[in-house]
């Protein structure tokens, strides 16, 4: 997995309930504007969009009846597994 899907995997796995928009905020940064201040801008929603449908066609995660995504009991055990196997560098 790249680091960006590791990533929201991750986030989901702690935090329920996320979907494609809070995925852009947390994504986004700062928009340079050439001679005008910087200010902040989303991030490519498309890619949130298709991230988040591999993690579902995975089964690793699924959608939430509220809205947004939330993590299977597969996709939980299989995410634990992968912390347990990760060493710490001293």
């Amino acid at each position: 997995m790249s680091e960006l899907v590791t990533s929201m995997a991750r986030k989901i796995y702690l935090r329920q309930g996320l979907g494609v928009g809070s995925f852009r905020r947390i994504y986004g940064g700062s928009k340079r504007n050439g001679s005008r201040p910087p200010h902040f801008c989303k991030s490519s929603g498309a890619i949130a969009r298709h991230i988040l449908q591999q993690l579902q066609n995975m089964n690793i995660i699924d959608i939430e009846p509220k809205g947004g995504r939330r993590i299977t009991s597969s996709g939980q055990r299989d995410l634990d597994q992968v912390a347990g196997r990760i060493v710490v560098a001293p």
